[in-house]
């Protein structure tokens, strides 16, 4: 006799890092490590080169700090994934160098591995984890934990605030306004939950029997879009994602977006809003069904739309779990199976 299914309800599951009170409290825990922070990037700043660490969610909420660097400094900034870092063990690394090396648990085998080798070569060595109490905290020269439930909100707010800092000591005015929209994080993010949840529970619906996603996003929110595809689609809803890059849409994408397909676009602030609004008409017009993600309209700019963006897509992933019935992180071989 097979065991009874396990169905789940608003009522009776919700994963920990969307309970009430999570995104407020990490957030409050954000900016009590502000000073913190903000201390450290003014001693860090006298550095030639700066790279970053770090595996699936803690990979992706790098891109957005390596995207401002290249857009608004003439800082180097890196960004890595664990394996690729691994791969090429950069040679530049070295005592003019900054590691930052990022993960919740703060016992990712690559993250350990990199943090080592980074000592060893006389780079200063950054440890970021849930956790301050931490395996790479232990490692790192100087080790930095959000201490508080939610994971994104802690790690991109708390690399907002670090190189928000390292790049106002080194004279460019975009580090003071990554500071600022730290600062408004409390006041924006939570306001936006009532609606993002009324609008998920339809598109979540709507999205049930579709077993390939497809999400598109570019410019500071393309790690948003890969970390929603592969963190979140794939390893959490066990659905087939694809991230595309706007600006290589008309590469692949433009021939199978047709009838049947379903994407979800996220709408940014920078100079590609114009090619997003002809993909966006082009595939409607073509009958993908298409969910579009643009902070709900609030009058915000680039620098706030990895976070305003991120609101939406939570709640989205939760009710999508719903609809197919699937326990987000009940996984069947993460951190079972070893590579």
């Amino acid at each position: 006799m097979s065991e009874p299914v396990d169905y789940l309800t608003e009522e009776t599951y919700r994963p920990y890092w969307l309970e009430d009170g999570v995104t407020e409290e990490t957030l409050a825990a954000v900016a009590e490590k502000k000073p913190l922070l903000v201390e450290l990037g003014k001693e860090l700043s006298g550095y030639e080169r700066y790279y970053m660490v770090g595996s699936g969610g803690s990979y992706s909420v790098q891109l957005p700090i390596e995207y401002i660097a290249d857009k608004y400094t003439r800082v180097p900034v890196k960004a890595y994934s664990g394996g690729m870092f691994l791969d090429q063990w950069p040679a530049a690394v070295g005592d003019d160098a900054v590691a930052v090396l990022i993960s919740s648990s703060g016992t990712t085998k690559e993250a350990v591995e990199a943090v080592e080798w980074c000592n060893e070569r006389g780079a200063v060595t950054v440890g970021l984890t849930q956790k301050t109490d931490s395996v790479i905290n232990g490692k790192a020269s100087h080790g930095l934990g959000w201490d508080a439930p939610g994971v994104t909100l802690g790690k991109l707010g708390s690399l907002y605030t670090l190189f928000g800092s390292i790049f106002a000591e080194k004279g460019y005015e975009i580090g003071g306004r990554m500071l600022e929209t730290v600062s408004r994080l409390p006041e924006t993010l939570p306001k936006m939950i009532p609606a993002a949840k009324e609008t998920a529970r339809t598109q979540g619906l709507d999205l049930k029997d579709h077993d390939e996603i497809f999400v598109l996003g570019g410019g500071i929110n393309w790690g948003l879009a890969y970390q929603y595809m592969l963190s979140t689609l794939m390893e959490m809803c066990w659905i087939h994602g694809t991230a595309i890059d706007y600006s290589e849409f008309r590469h692949g994408a433009l021939e199978i977006f047709t009838e049947g397909t379903a994407a979800i676009f996220l709408r940014g602030r920078g100079d590609q809003r114009g090619l997003e609004e002809k993909i966006i008409e082009f595939s409607r017009g073509n009958g993908v069904k298409c969910f579009e993600y643009d902070s709900q309209g609030l009058v915000v700019d680039e620098l706030m739309t990895p976070f305003t963006l991120f609101m939406e897509l939570e709640w989205l992933s939760f009710y999508l779990s719903l609809a197919r019935n699937r326990r987000m992180g009940a996984w069947r071989f993460y951190d079972k199976v070893r590579f």
